[in-house]
């Protein structure tokens, strides 16, 4: 496509017509729009912009409006300058885009009603985000006719307080001059007890559109059949609010092309036949601060940053809530930000704070709640459900999940109903918009709603019920947890759980990736767990699902996480009395300690861990604590200390007959050489290591003997073995989907290609190794692209060849 040439515009225009005829020009060769794509986009008329944009007649309001919506482009600029013009013009030359093609498929236009009713409610002053739905509901309310009696639909759903509402009245008066014959709207009352009847709907749109009342017909299907007669060959939009089903819905749709539908709902009408569904969520924090900054200006959002950040995260991109917090400080003009963000953090009294005259969110959220009940009857195979549990006592439930995300089996142990029943109760809260499906089997709950679960539950449920579904849900973590670990080859010893933990309903992993996956994803949700077994004394359940958290937490380098799990395990082995448990869970809080840099910290644990071990004659969990002490005497830069350490590792673990353990110590003990200068005293532990380690399939233990070895060959001159060795330590870590252990093989490799003068080979590997950091440890990539920068200055250049 190519731009047009602009002429020269006529001399009689203004400077101000003349300047907004230039930055329509623009916008349009900015976006490299025809004139044919203009009409597209706005619905008004190719011929129609020749003119305004060659000068021949002034631009209206209308156009610009529609233009201004599909572009996205910036309208306070563009309306200032048609408002500096003579007013007169503002209504001129209005023309559907495709009124040809209309006019071939639409029925021949009926006499124009004696009334166009305009009923639609006035916007919002802070409406604010929402561009790409109304782009969306334009498109799709003004869009070319399809077949005979074919009628757009738009519905836009969502639960209450995302702004349905505005956003179609918005929708409503920006289209509106594309239905010259009348916009209809009325709320249907979907929410309300006793919602509005269709019958009740159309006897009142009859009259505004013209009709006697003596003439009128009595029955509802007579209604309907009258209310399409008349809007035959006309364009009029309908705007249904707050509807209560599709149901409620179908007699309103009239029969003729010309017109549209909008309706808004908080189910998802999903037997609304043909419909366009347009779900809301909630806005995003650039909107969200935009909104407020409207309401209570600019000068107050900028002096308190972290307050405002709070208020925002309070209100959780609900644009009631938020609208409700802008009145609050609009009409308290004395009040700091802060004052408000510190009862909004208050999460028992949240819901309180976010009420402001007849606007609060409880009520928004009380009506979508209520509606529940009628949640449809119960099956035969339901009702042998041990536990029958409605929909509405499911999303009370749900409000004491220590997340805001889970998946139905953790819904499933929750409700202590079966894993189908609770997918069909997790279905029925999505229709209802109370609940978001994330992905195949993961769901969301909005944080304000879960606030208002959480309350719910407090009133109709009993302490003892909350506490045992909060107990389930532990209790099969636990055994979830379990699983992985057997499925990801991380269990070094079965441990007996079956007294505490909840294999129902069951959960398989087909192999270690999946494990992972499932780890990954549940992440946010294992340490808020582990918490609530503490606030519970769930004790056992406590340390029990550290140890089978810990592994996953140092494989991802979640340091900070591992040491809150562990001290976790170790208040509660000790509020319990469990003195046995208490060498590992302290031990555990060692090497994330130590990653952190809490040398002295990852000292004393160890020590500690080690002395009980040795008084119960724990010979493994000696050991462990031995080795893990070791390690941070040696990364405390205290060799001499570690030295003994490391072999009272490997002779309590030879002892104890722990071949996994003892390879780990092997190692462990050759890297400290290493780390020490030691390279020929460290070949032999490697060497041992290596061989048990090939024995057990384990990825990660076998990459860490391999990087040990290979730095311990390079150092002694042994490059080709140096090589191989990293090689195969890099593709173990891969294996093992460790990013952060694979890029630190990574830069070894390249280190020893670098001193084997293969600087273009060690280039690659470090920019490769800086990709991997980039996910696990931004500064070390920087460090790492140093090397390759370095690495490709020193690599020799070829020259062309001299003629």
């Amino acid at each position: 496509m190519t731009l047009p040439y602009w002429t020269a515009l006529p001399e009689a225009l203004s400077s101000t017509q003349k300047q907004l005829i230039g930055e329509l020009r623009a916008l349009k060769d900015a976006h490299r729009l025809s004139f044919q794509e203009l009409g597209r986009l706005t619905h008004f008329s190719r011929a129609s912009w020749e003119r305004w944009l060659n000068g021949k007649r002034p631009v209206t309001r209308e156009a610009l409006e529609s233009l201004i919506a599909a572009l996205g482009a910036d309208d306070t600029r563009l309306l200032q300058l048609l408002g500096d013009l003579d007013p007169s013009a503002a209504h001129a030359d209005r023309q559907p885009a495709d009124a040809d093609t209309a006019a071939s498929q639409a029925p021949a236009p009926a006499p124009a009603p004696a009334v166009s009713p305009a009923q639609l409610p006035a916007v919002v002053t802070d409406f604010t985000g929402r561009r790409e739905q109304l782009r969306e509901l334009a498109e799709l309310l003004t869009g070319t006719a399809g077949f005979p009696g074919q009628v757009p639909i738009a519905a836009v759903t969502g639960p209450g307080g995302l702004g349905k509402t505005a956003l179609a009245v918005q929708a409503g008066h920006l289209v509106a001059h594309h239905f010259p014959d009348g916009q209809l709207y009325t709320d249907l009352g979907g929410a309300d007890p006793t919602p509005q009847s269709a019958a009740d709907v159309l006897g009142g749109w009859l009259r505004a559109l013209g009709e006697a009342a003596g003439s009128m017909p009595s029955r509802p299907e007579e209604l309907a059949a009258r209310f399409r007669t008349l809007l035959a060959g006309r364009r009029v939009l309908v705007v249904l609010d707050n509807a209560a089903s599709a149901a409620q819905i179908r007699p309103l749709i009239p029969g003729t092309n010309g017109c549209a539908v909008l309706v808004t709902a908080r189910t998802r009408l999903s037997d609304l036949l043909g419909a366009h569904h347009l779900p809301l969520t909630a806005l995003d924090e650039g909107a969200s601060r935009q909104l407020l900054t409207t309401v209570i200006g600019e000068r107050r959002t900028t002096a308190e940053p972290e307050a405002l950040q709070r208020v925002l995260d309070g209100c959780a991109g609900l644009p009631l809530a938020l609208r409700i917090v802008a009145a609050r400080l609009a009409h308290r003009t004395a009040w700091k930000i802060a004052t408000l963000a510190d009862r909004l953090d208050d999460e028992r009294h949240r819901l309180d704070e976010l009420a402001v005259g007849d606007l609060a969110i409880r009520a928004a959220f009380q009506a979508s709640y209520s509606a529940l009940a009628g949640s449809g009857p119960r099956t035969a195979e339901q009702d042998d459900e041990p536990t029958k549990v409605s929909a509405a006592q499911a999303f009370r439930l749900l409000g004491l999940f220590p997340g805001s995300c889970f998946t139905a089996h953790a819904v499933a142990a929750l409700l202590d109903v079966s894993l189908r029943r609770a997918e069909d109760l997790l279905d029925t809260l999505v229709e209802a918009h109370l609940l978001e499906a994330d992905s195949h089997d993961r769901y969301r709950l909005h944080d304000l709603l879960r606030t208002y679960a959480a309350e719910l539950t407090h009133q109709a449920e009993t302490a003892a019920q909350r506490y045992a579904a909060r107990e389930r849900v532990t209790a099969w973590y636990l055994y979830a947890c379990q699983q992985t670990q057997r499925d990801t080859g991380q269990e070094h010893v079965a441990l007996d759980i079956s007294t505490v933990a909840r294999p129902e309903p069951a959960i398989t992993f087909a192999d270690r990736d999946t494990a992972l996956a499932w780890l990954d994803a549940e992440q946010p949700n294992l340490l808020a767990v582990t918490r609530l077994t503490a606030d519970l004394d769930l004790g056992p359940i406590t340390w029990l699902l550290s140890r089978h958290v810990l592994n996953y937490y140092l494989l991802r380098a979640l340091w900070r996480d591992a040491v809150e799990m562990s001290q976790l395990a170790v208040a509660a082995a000790r509020a319990h009395g469990a003195t046995e448990v208490l060498p590992r869970a302290l031990a555990g809080i060692s090497m994330p300690h130590a990653k952190l840099g809490l040398l002295d910290e990852a000292v004393q644990v160890c020590r500690e861990a080690f002395e009980i071990a040795e008084q119960l004659e724990l010979t493994r969990d000696a050991g462990y604590s031995a080795l893990l002490l070791a390690d941070a005497l040696g990364h405390n830069g205290r060799f001499d200390e570690a030295e003994p350490w490391y072999h009272r590792g490997i002779e309590r673990y030879r002892a104890a007959g722990a071949s996994r353990e003892l390879s780990q110590a092997l190692n462990n003990t050759a890297w400290a050489f290493v780390q020490a200068g030691q390279y020929q005293a460290a070949l032999p532990l490697a060497i041992e290591s290596l061989e048990l380690i090939r024995t057990t399939g384990n990825h990660l233990a076998l990459g860490g003997t391999l990087d040990t070895l290979g730095i311990a060959y390079r150092e002694l001159g042994r490059l080709d073995e140096a090589l191989d060795t990293l090689h195969a330590a890099v593709d173990a870590y891969t294996k093992a989907d460790s990013r952060f252990l694979g890029a630190d093989a990574l830069d070894h490799y390249a280190d020893t290609l670098a001193t084997a003068h293969r600087h273009k080979e060690a280039q690659a590997a470090w920019n490769e190794a800086a990709h991997w950091f980039d996910t696990t440890d931004q500064p070390r990539a920087i460090t790492i692209r140093a090397k390759a920068r370095q690495a490709a200055a020193t690599s020799p250049r070829r020259h062309p060849a001299t003629p």
